[in-house]
């Protein structure tokens, strides 16, 4: 129902900290298990078959309303609200103990969001970059693009299968399958985010990026003479067959989101 959520409280079941969902569940627990399920066949729906675009802002909504139209009836819109959107995690600039990460404010969102594509595409969406230099490049974008945090839930998400589908059309794999919970890469990537967030500095997310990033092999026939090999273009390429190995935790605080 676009334009029901006006205010932060619209997002939730009146008197409960569970979000307001399509299937109708009232358990935080249940809800979750239906997402994470839901979610994670729509993103290899992904794999397969990419949604046409031009890894502009337009693209990024498209992707997060396919991802989750099962679940959320904002799928794909930008979030509303609170004036102060935060997430807990691990201290690190100490190593220990936790701080709070803030995301954009609402109101700041659509500018600074069409700006950083619009940077993207002034940098040809990374095409044509030696490895070093595009996983520097991706670091960038994925990190601002992440402190905007356009949405209310599912960002994370929609964010690897976008980056995924960025990183083929330029030459490049990402291996999304490094960063399911449990691996090591997933953590060093949380905090990379984080220091990113507190800092302002991409470099630790590049260092991170780096050891999932690899170049795309061309694809070539057998007849003699002849070669299948794809050019980079805007938009078309598709993903690995492991887009939706990411599939980050629930929250039920109604101030964090991993996404």
């Amino acid at each position: 129902m676009p334009g029901a959520f006006k205010a932060w409280d619209d997002y939730f079941i009146p008197g409960t900290e569970v979000l307001r969902n399509r299937p109708g569940f009232s358990d935080a627990a249940m809800l979750a298990r239906f997402e994470h399920d839901v979610t994670r066949l729509r993103i290899f729906e992904l794999s397969a078959k990419p949604i046409p675009g031009d890894f502009d802002y337009a693209h990024m909504k498209a992707i997060h309303r396919h991802i989750f139209q099962d679940v959320y009836d904002w799928a794909g819109q930008e979030r509303v609200g609170p004036g102060r959107m935060t997430k807990s995690g691990v201290n690190v600039v100490t190593g220990s103990g936790e701080a709070a990460y803030a995301y954009f404010p609402a109101e700041y969102i659509a500018e600074n969001a069409e700006d950083r594509y619009a940077l993207l595409a002034e940098e040809h969406l990374l095409v044509g970059l030696p490895q070093a230099e595009f996983v520097d490049r991706l670091a960038d974008h994925w990190g601002e693009i992440n402190v905007i945090h356009s949405f209310r839930e599912g960002n994370t998400r929609a964010q690897f299968v976008f980056f995924k589908q960025l990183s083929e059309n330029a030459g490049y794999l990402l291996d999304a399958a490094q960063f399911r919970i449990g691996s090591p890469l997933r953590d060093e990537f949380v905090a990379a985010r984080f220091e990113n967030q507190a800092s302002g500095s991409h470099r630790r997310l590049a260092a991170v990026l780096a050891r999932a990033v690899r170049p795309r092999e061309p694809k070539r026939n057998t007849s003699v003479g002849a070669s299948t090999e794809r050019q980079p273009r805007r938009g078309t390429l598709g993903l690995p067959g492991n887009a939706g190995e990411f599939a980050p935790k629930q929250h039920s605080d109604p101030e964090v989101s991993l996404g």
